[in-house]
């Protein structure tokens, strides 16, 4: 919420001559507002448009509504003769210099808001001695002053540093306070004794000017339109040079009461955009001056004026992009003026004797005097005469049988006579000289004679001719009422014109010079032909529903060819009593609110109303359904309204065309045609955002940040932003869509905050605007979004799943092309091992067939080749049994190759009566054999058992086979003859084995003697 002094801005009022300069009006912001110290010791404004304020404990700032404070410390050492003061220098590139506690010059970078030291300067890194005040120019050169007569001309983009020390022209001990750029290009260094002027227009210090000898100390310089020089000086007050003047002269203003003291101590000078020069004093508060108008206004702090300055001890006065000025005080945080504070005047409890009450103000008038009368609540009738300053309360006495509160008035109309007409709630209707104060006459229901009226309660009064008084009442309708004669005629349910309607009149308007607009509190409008006396209703369906809903009418106005009524809670209504057309007019079309209190026109054709958030001006545009948010400028308390509430009945227009409403805090007063509005569109910036409902932690401030990259998870992001006015942010209308999710802007009204939810990945745009409506050419901000999608949605996981797919597809190709291969490669070898195996056999036993027919006769030849023929068979038959047991799955694993194996020498050793002995190891079931490897395996067992019984003559035969570190190891050995194993043979056994072995990358060791026996060792890797 907006911590500001939200309270009205005082003018002295001189309702005829409005036209007379009036004073400033300030509103102060302090330590309790939020501001970090009381003493605001410089203040600066950014690229952005924030206001920076540096204070003795922190740097401040500020976007209107909230001050974001960081932890830095500023020195504030004043007196008479000088001081060290910190400074906030705005420079380029969103970058702050600010001068710290003991002279510390810093760099604070707005982006990312870290904060730099500069303790050393320039390629050759010379060490800055305490810093003073610092200047930078476009050109990207950074000037610095120290408290020891060196002033240096830094050269940021070469990184160069000149450095000129005034010791070298006779200026011992020489402090530099303030450095200043005027339009000719001239450098002037203010010291605490002097002053020196470098010229710029040629080579850097072309032209220097010996510091003056005048011993004097300045303080701050400044240049108005028609190039004069302001100088302010500690103690020796403000100095002028004009244009072609030698040099400068003493100002102390334009005679009369224009003046200003000659020995002023002197903190801060400004020239601001309109040429008006404000002088900021230590103990002597403000001077503001206008060579135009040459006048001097001198503004002090008033304890019992909250609008006055804060403080009369005056450090620096800075002016925002708005033309808004910032008074930092030594005490007092900051005080604020904008010709837009000081629209409109007030009468509060503020600025009036503590015995005037004016809340709750309920009806207004002026006399012809110009002087206010003013009803309230329960109060009494209140006489302002500005003028005059004088206030005067008026508690007339209650009429017999009075009900309520007496002290309650509801109506005011002064007469052409000048006597004012008092309707009461409760206390019947007054007439009062406006000159003596007192009552001239009363009607009341239970009054004699001319004094009788049928009502307590007079709602409104509209004048009707030969001085008489359209009076609206509570119960009793319509009365004409006559200052001398009472009551003319009653207009009321018991007529036999008026039997449908309630007696309730809440207003009354002319439509012309015969007809009179009623308007009824719950039963809608009728007119009355001032000639006749004749009632009449006009049919409309509109007022017909609304009607139907008891709706309450607040106000009425007639503007040809339109009444204008305004409502509770339902809006604004536009009845065309030419064509009997209506229109209904809420806040969604731009009405701040939908309840109308009062309507009243200016000059310029526009109507303003008042409702429970704040005044209006509305412009209706030829086609009142084209009514949109364009149409209304609204004014709330920031802008220095009573408040933003007001009540019925409470308003008036004068005879000069000014304008008052009453509410609930005192009233209101402006005049129309002098209303200042921001005269250039407000840029928002985006203050925070939130991700996942956190603060977003960045590198960036979110001010100055243009793009915003977020992982998919932190799909939900909220901003806040706000209008860079420091009058009234809250009064701005705020357009937004996000690019690339919502399809049209939309109108937040003044809602300086929105959120999105689960956002899908992608790029989006936020925008944000200021505007009274859509269309208008305001300054868009933008933030570019980027959610990045999850890993598997990124185009290179995408791609690489592709190629992980497509090496898969590849593999399983390969694969199944090495299964063919393979497969191929098993029939091959099938085919091989049958031509070789079995059709060997087959040829050797054809050729024994032959043999043995041919010996037939020969009985023992004939059984030789039949006993080799059966040999060969059961050869054959075992050569097809071990191709088929090579290639079934089921024999794959090392369990049941040995299981082969053992079957296998026991056929053979049992058969020769051979004992052997097998160990086997326990791990063979844990172990599978591709085929080729089973087969080979168990190729090199069966040859080494076939060469032991062909050839050893062995009796007892050792068989171990196990398994470790992943190799298959087998060791056959036999008691037979043995061998000599170096003696060359032409048998293929042992070649066979080796060639199996090195195909598997084994080995195969054989050992033998003579008479010893033999030993075979193989090892190979298991697949």
């Amino acid at each position: 919420m907006r911590k500001w002094l939200l309270l009205s801005y005082v003018l002295v009022l001189q309702l005829p001559v409005w036209s007379q300069a009036v004073p400033f009006s300030f509103r102060n912001m302090s330590i309790n507002e939020g501001l970090s110290q009381s003493s605001v010791i410089d203040i600066a404004t950014d690229d952005a448009g924030f206001l920076w304020l540096a204070t003795q404990d922190g740097l401040n700032r500020y976007d209107g509504r909230e001050p974001v404070i960081f932890k830095k410390n500023f020195d504030d050492i004043t007196t008479t003769t000088g001081g060290r003061l910190g400074k906030i220098v705005n420079g380029l590139h969103n970058t702050l210099w600010l001068i710290t506690s003991g002279g510390r010059l810093e760099r604070f970078n707005l982006y990312d808001e870290t904060f730099t030291p500069i303790r050393t300067i320039g390629a050759d890194n010379l060490v800055l001695p305490p810093v003073t005040c610092v200047f930078h120019e476009d050109n990207n050169c950074l000037w610095i002053g120290t408290e020891n007569n060196d002033l240096y001309r830094y050269d940021l983009t070469g990184n160069k540093v000149d450095h000129y020390e005034y010791g070298n022209v006779d200026c011992p001990n020489r402090v530099i306070q303030y450095l200043f750029k005027d339009s000719q290009q001239n450098i002037w260094v203010l010291t605490n004794s002097g002053y020196a002027l470098i010229n710029l227009s040629g080579a850097p210090f072309s032209e220097v000017t010996p510091p003056s000898r005048e011993g004097i100390s300045y303080s701050a310089m400044d240049e108005d339109r028609h190039k004069t020089l302001w100088l302010g000086s500690y103690g020796k007050g403000l100095l002028i040079k004009r244009e072609g003047s030698p040099g400068f002269s003493p100002f102390t203003g334009y005679g009369g009461r224009n003046t200003l003291p000659a020995t002023l101590v002197i903190e801060s000078v400004k020239v601001d955009a309109t040429g008006q020069v404000w002088v900021g004093t230590y103990g002597n508060g403000l001077y503001v001056i206008d060579p135009d108008k040459t006048t001097v206004s001198h503004y002090v702090t008033n304890k019992k004026d909250p609008f006055s300055i804060s403080y009369n001890d005056i450090l620096s006065i800075e002016q925002d992009r708005h033309g808004g000025i910032w008074i930092g005080t030594d005490g007092g945080g900051v005080s604020h003026y904008d010709k837009r504070l000081n629209n409109f005047a007030l009468l509060t409890s503020n600025n009036v004797p503590e015995k005037i009450s004016i809340e709750q103000v309920r009806a207004i008038t002026t006399d012809r005097q110009g002087a206010l009368w003013i009803g309230t609540s329960s109060t009494g009738l209140t006489f302002a005469d500005m003028r005059t300053n004088t206030f005067e309360p008026f508690h007339y006495p209650p009429a017999p049988k009075a009900q309520g509160n007496y002290d309650r008035v509801v109506s005011l109309y002064t007469d052409v006579q000048g006597d004012i007409w008092v309707g009461t709630q409760g206390n019947g209707l007054l007439i009062v000289d406006a000159l003596s104060k007192k009552i001239k006459n009363r009607f009341y229901p239970d009054g004699a004679g001319f004094g009788h009226i049928p009502d307590h309660t007079i709602w409104c009064m509209l004048p009707a001719q030969n001085n008489q008084v359209w009076a609206g009442t509570r119960n009793s309708g319509l009365c004409l009422i006559d200052k001398q004669r009472g009551l003319i005629r009653n207009y009321n349910t018991s007529s036999a014109e008026n039997r449908t309607l309630e007696n309730n009149v809440r207003f009354l308007t002319r439509v012309n010079d015969t007809t009179l607009c009623i308007g009824y509190e719950k039963r809608g409008i009728q007119f009355l032909n001032t000639q006749t006396g004749q009632l009449f209703s006009k049919q409309n369906r509109t007022l017909d529903s609304l009607n139907a809903r008891e709706t309450i009418f607040k106000c009425g106005w007639y503007q040809h060819p339109f009444l204008w009524i305004g409502t509770l809670g339902r809006g604004l209504i536009a009845f065309n009593l030419n064509t009997g057309e209506s229109y209904t007019i809420t806040d969604d079309q731009g009405l701040p609110n939908n309840t109308v209190y009062g309507l009243l026109p200016d000059e310029q054709g526009s109507l303003w109303l008042s409702t429970n958030k704040g005044i209006c001006r509305f412009v209706p545009p030829v086609n009142l359904m084209t009514v949109n948010r364009s149409a209304f400028t609204i004014f709330l308390v920031e802008d220095g309204l009573q408040s933003n509430e007001f009540n019925t009945g409470a308003y008036h227009k004068a005879a000069n065309g000014m304008l008052m409403f009453g509410g609930i805090k005192g009233l209101t007063i402006f005049q129309p045609g002098q209303i200042t509005l921001a005269n250039q569109p407000s840029q928002v910036v985006i203050t925070q955002a939130m991700v996942n409902n956190q603060p977003l932690i960045s590198d960036t401030g979110m001010a100055y940040k243009k793009m915003l990259r977020l992982p998919y998870r932190q799909n939900e992001v909220s901003f806040s932003f706000t209008a860079m006015d420091f009058v009234s942010p809250r009064r701005f209308n705020y357009y937004y869509q996000l690019a690339g999710y919502d399809n049209k802007w939309i109108d937040a009204g003044n809602r300086n905050y929105v959120a999105y939810t689960n956002l899908p990945p992608g790029t989006y745009v936020f925008e944000v605007k200021a505007a009274q409506q859509l269309n208008d050419d305001s300054p868009v901000t933008r933030l570019t979004i980027i959610i990045d999608p999850p890993f598997w949605r990124n185009g290179w996981f995408i791609i690489l799943c592709m190629l992980i797919l497509a090496g898969i597809l590849y593999a399983i190709y390969r694969y199944r092309i090495n299964q063919l291969l393979q497969l191929q490669k098993v029939r091959d070898r099938i085919a091989t091992d049958l031509h070789d195996d079995i059709g060997t056999t087959l040829t050797n036993i054809s050729i024994l067939s032959e043999l043995s027919k041919k010996n037939l006769l020969q009985k023992e030849e004939a059984g030789t080749f039949l006993d080799r023929i059966a040999e060969e068979v059961h050869n054959s038959s075992q050569a097809l049994d071990d191709i088929v047991w090579s290639i079934n799955t089921k024999n794959d694993t090392l369990e049941q190759t040995v299981a082969r194996m053992r079957r296998y020498a026991a056929e053979v050793f049992d058969a020769a009566n051979i004992c052997y002995s097998l160990h086997l190891d326990e791990q063979f079931e844990r172990y599978k054999l591709n085929m080729e490897q089973r087969r080979d395996c168990f190729l090199i067992f069966k040859e080494t058992i076939n060469n032991i019984y062909k050839h050893a003559s062995a009796r007892q035969v050792q068989i171990k086979v196990w398994i470790e570190k992943g190799f298959l190891h087998m060791s056959i050995n036999d008691d037979g003859k043995g061998f000599d194993t170096s003696t060359v043979t032409h048998r293929n056994g042992i070649k066979n084995i080796r060639n199996r072995i090195e195909k598997w990358k084994g080995d195969i060791s054989v050992s033998s003697f003579v008479g010893k026996g033999t030993v075979v060792k193989v090892y190979f890797p298991l697949s």
